[in-house]
């Protein structure tokens, strides 16, 4: 299973392609009060460097930051 994760909810935004419960890529970027300019790019690069597309993705995982993103 190809799972797309999305962790917003620090000052750090960060995805990651995993495939079962191994790191396949991850990329983070201190991105403080720009995590909805950085989120699509980083979703971007990752599919990218993975040779994946989103039809590959099984499950998308994300946390409910609690501001940095909401609040842009």
């Amino acid at each position: 299973m190809k799972i797309l994760a999305i962790d917003t909810v620090t000052e750090v935004c960060s995805v990651a392609i995993l495939e079962d419960k191994n790191i396949v890529l991850e990329k983070t970027l201190a991105a403080v009060n720009t995590h909805s300019v950085a989120l699509m790019p980083l979703i971007k690069d990752v599919l990218f460097e993975t040779n994946l597309t989103l039809n590959d993705i099984d499950l998308f995982a994300c946390d409910k930051g609690p501001r940095f993103f909401y609040w842009n």
